[in-house]
């Protein structure tokens, strides 16, 4: 094996492991195919500390294996996909976050979170999501976009990027060309954008370019087929796309890191080993393996082979790896590093970014629409509140943050009592609530994404009772506004955390309401 060429495709892999600590799995990604980067996901990280002592960990190992420090990087978008929750890591998500702040607070959010991944020793952020939610239906982007106008994503997008990028991380837009208008997860399948190019350049590509004009170090690319710029190949996978559109047409010159390629939309169709090539083909720089040690091994060998074969030309390796070694100098990877659990800790807990971060969240609880019900809310003496427990719903949310009950907490906020619901209760149950609620003065449901979820829809309907106040919560996609049609009063909060539960029961009680809707409904 040409050690040359074996270091230059480790230098383009970034590979996930199961471990809280540097385990079996990382030391042989490293040692036996000179991986040179890591993803961590909330398996991964418990606390800052342990965060800082992982991350000092891998760096070191990196660096005696590839004499450079790796990547580490981490979805740490915000709301829902936060992959370390611990104080002020915590903070709202983008449609949270563009109800409640402007660009100037979105951009101290996001030098915020680059400051406290950093002193952890996470270096690259696979945010801030770029993609314009136009499909409301959309399963996996929704209130992880900042809305449905591509001018307003741009703006909120660039501001957090901006932010990051002055915070000590490299920021990474996604998930280019566009994952907004689809109703298929790529988690699970390859979703189709048959959109016109003409109507592309005026949605989902215009925050992409903004985020372009303005510096964006890096890109993720998505695993969605445009058959109207590539008949045939995704994204990821595509030379019209990520060399012909991204790299010659808009002038992208930062890094290319691919979505996941264990996903099913690449898994199932082509394999994580073929789709690696593909991806490196097309012109991807990175390519991110984040679950199983073998299909990181046979992306690599498939990679080998494919230059050894002259099928991948030993100057495309070269281009990548250039540009690799390029970002590691301007983040000082190339040097060995020197990660402190103190400045982790220090960092998490800082009260400056936990106080912005709670009033970002209290800014952005949104009130549709109130015929009245907030007001009798607030006089009921025997009020009832109604919601599910938060679990991860889809592949993007690997942190199931058990235990989490928006209804016990409002209950303990404004009195009452606290009735936890299934995620999609049975007709058995739903008559088992309603019981329940027939002694109530008032009833507050959380929805959470209900036009999902048939028995969270019909539940809302059989809880309506003539003079009895209804408020409906929606603790994800306002989008579930539409069912709520009768409720007295409806209230957006955009995501299901601990931190919007409480910003939510804070405007119940003080019937103050500050947010603005991101999308129409």
């Amino acid at each position: 094996m040409d050690t040359t060429l074996k270091h230059q495709i480790g230098q383009m892999l970034i590979a996930g492991f199961p471990s809280q600590e540097v385990d079996c799995q990382a030391r042989r990604l490293a040692e036996e195919w000179q991986v040179g980067n890591f993803i961590l996901f909330a398996r991964n990280m418990q606390t800052a500390g342990q965060t800082a002592r992982l991350c000092a960990g891998l760096s070191a190992l990196a660096f005696e294996k590839t004499g450079l420090s790796p990547f580490i990087a981490a979805d740490q978008e915000g709301g829902l996909v936060c992959r370390i929750t611990e104080g002020a890591a915590l903070f709202p998500g983008a449609m949270a976050l563009a109800a409640g702040a402007g660009p100037d607070r979105a951009r101290q959010v996001g030098e915020n979170c680059g400051r406290m991944l950093r002193a952890m020793g996470v270096n690259v952020n696979f945010a801030p999501v770029l993609d314009v939610n136009i499909e409301p239906l959309n399963p996996v982007i929704g209130i992880r976009s900042f809305g449905d106008d591509p001018r307003a994503v741009a703006r909120m997008g660039c501001a957090v990027m901006e932010g990051l990028t002055a915070g000590g991380v490299l920021a990474t837009v996604k998930h280019y060309p566009g994952h907004g208008n689809v109703r298929t997860d790529s988690h699970l399948d390859l979703p189709v954008n048959d959109t016109d190019p003409a109507l592309l350049e005026d949605t989902e590509f215009l925050p992409f370019r903004e985020a372009f004009r303005r510096g964006a170090p890096a890109v993720m690319s998505c695993h969605i087929r445009f058959p109207k710029l590539d008949p045939e190949l995704p994204a990821t996978l595509s030379p019209a796309i990520i060399t012909g559109l991204l790299r010659e047409k808009q002038g992208f010159r930062g890094l290319v890191c691919t979505d996941c390629m264990e996903m099913d939309a690449i898994q199932k169709n082509w394999g994580t080993a073929e789709g690696a090539v593909l991806a490196v083909l097309a012109g991807c720089d990175l390519l991110c393996i984040s679950h199983h040690m073998e299909a990181v091994a046979q992306a690599a060998e498939a990679l080998y082979r494919a230059v050894e074969t002259g099928r991948i030309p030993r100057e495309r390796i070269r281009q990548s790896y250039d540009r690799i070694v390029a970002a590691k100098k301007l983040l000082g990877l190339d040097i060995p590093q020197h990660i402190s659990e103190e400045r982790a800790l220090a960092a998490v807990e800082d009260p400056g970014m936990l106080a912005l971060h709670r009033q970002v969240s209290r800014d952005s609880v949104t009130l549709v629409r109130d015929r009245g019900g907030l007001a009798a809310l607030r006089k009921a003496k025997a009020p009832v509140f109604l919601s599910p427990v938060t679990r991860a719903s889809t592949g993007v949310e690997d942190r199931e943050q058990d235990g989490l009950s928006f209804a016990r907490i409002a209950a303990g906020s404004l009195g009452g009592t606290a009735v936890e619901v299934s995620r999609d209760p049975g007709p058995q149950e739903r008559a088992d609530i309603v019981r329940r609620a027939a002694e109530a003065d008032a009833v507050v449901l959380a929805l959470q994404n209900a036009r999902a979820r048939p028995g969270q829809a019909a539940l809302l309907q059989e809880l309506q009772a003539p003079g009895r106040p209804l408020v409906a919560v929606l603790l994800g996609g306002p989008y579930d506004a539409a069912l709520a049609a009768e409720a007295d009063a409806v209230v957006a909060a955009y995501e299901y955390t601990a931190l919007s539960a409480g910003s939510v029961a804070d405007a119940l009680k003080t019937g103050v309401f500050r947010g603005k809707l991101p999308v129409k409904l």
